[in-house]
């Protein structure tokens, strides 16, 4: 076997790779998002784009509004929030901006890292020895988000297990209810919320930011989620209709390059709570039944989830989000009326044109 190291991308690498993304993103109809995931090279040995996009922003090759999420590294502590102030100040003009601040609390539900309350089962269903593990223990939390709130910083939570939600959810309740308010603040994945925690997201101003694609049946919730947690546990699963039935305000969001990024496929799940054929995988047995269909959710909200809920959790509902008059035009036009047409065919749709901020970047007039 030979090995081969490979180099670190250079500047002019992820200058491409940034436009390479956002001609895909343009595509799929998106014109501002949120990265989750500027700053983490240290800890995931991953790129740090903060300079990439920095540069394209300065350069006006960058065509969507971005808002970086600057990563906290759970191993440097409160010192590094003087760096984080640093990082947005420079980056706070043009269409890129640092304002966020995300915070790792837990791994995943297949590896049996999402922090739980009680331990996963075996393949027999007993209780095993694994639950998790939270990445930021609750005191360490508080005293980090407490100072970055104090700073006007938004803080982006990535909680999957339900410990995971109670221990972000008790961090906001820690904070004064303005800062709240005013920070936007949201907990993304959302996986598992236990019933205890239904109602604290609009209590505590939480925004609920899910990724409804993986709301679905399919070989991985079939085989790797279902078997080591429970019928209890199933059904406290990416509950998006009950959160949008008692007022909490929803976003949604991909979590792209980890699964699709179209928002058609994820509004289609979000629906119909199955996958579309358009994915491939919609004729296997497991893929073809509803998953807790009474969590679904109607067009409209699924449709705002992925504008007006967006501009909302990114302080932008004054300038996008909605086709009125003089706010910024970002603008996807689709080559059928998702109203229209039966909630079966959502993603049967495909995006024929994109306009940002009134410029044509994907499609012909």
């Amino acid at each position: 076997m030979r090995l081969v190291q490979v180099p670190a991308p250079s500047a002019a690498d992820l200058r491409a790779g940034l436009l390479a993304a956002q001609a895909h993103l343009h595509s799929l109809g998106i014109t501002r998002f949120q990265d989750a995931c500027v700053g983490a090279a240290a800890e995931l040995g991953m790129p740090d784009a903060f300079d990439t996009y920095r540069q394209a922003a300065a350069d006006g090759v960058l065509t969507c509004q971005v808002t970086g999420a600057l990563w906290w590294d759970r191993q440097r502590g409160l010192g590094q929030i003087d760096e984080m102030l640093a990082r947005r100040e420079r980056a706070h003009r043009g269409r890129f901006r640092a304002t966020t601040v995300k915070l790792m609390l837990d791994g995943v539900c297949e590896t049996f890292t999402a922090a739980m309350s009680a331990p996963y089962l075996d393949r027999h269903g007993h209780p095993a020895d694994r639950q998790g593990r939270l990445f930021i223990d609750p005191e360490t939390l508080g005293e980090a988000v407490r100072p970055l709130a104090a700073e006007g910083f938004q803080l982006h939570f990535h909680a999957i297990g339900d410990r995971a939600v109670s221990t972000a959810l008790e961090a906001l309740a820690g904070l004064p209810a303005e800062q709240r308010r005013a920070g936007r603040h949201h907990i993304a994945h959302l996986q598992f919320i236990a019933p205890r925690d239904m109602g604290r997201f609009r209590a505590l101003d939480a925004v609920a930011n899910f990724q409804p694609l993986w709301a679905c049946n399919e070989p991985q919730m079939e085989e790797m989620t279902l078997p080591f947690i429970g019928p209890e546990r199933t059904a406290w699963q990416y509950q998006i209709g009950s959160l949008v039935r008692g007022g909490t305000r929803i976003a949604f969001g991909s979590d792209w390059p980890i699964s699709s990024a179209d928002p058609l496929q994820e509004m289609h799940v979000a629906v119909n709570r199955v996958l579309s054929e358009r994915l491939g995988r919609a004729g296997e047995p497991e893929c073809a039944n509803p998953f807790m269909p009474a969590q679904a959710i109607t067009v409209d909200d699924a449709i705002g989830a992925f504008t007006s809920g967006v501009d909302w959790v990114n302080h932008e509902e004054h300038a996008a989000g909605t086709l009125l008059p003089g706010l910024r035009a970002d603008v996807a036009v689709l080559d059928q009326d998702l109203y229209a047409i039966p909630p079966g065919a959502i993603g049967d749709t495909a995006v024929v044109l994109t306009v940002a901020s009134g410029h044509v970047v994907f499609g012909d007039l």
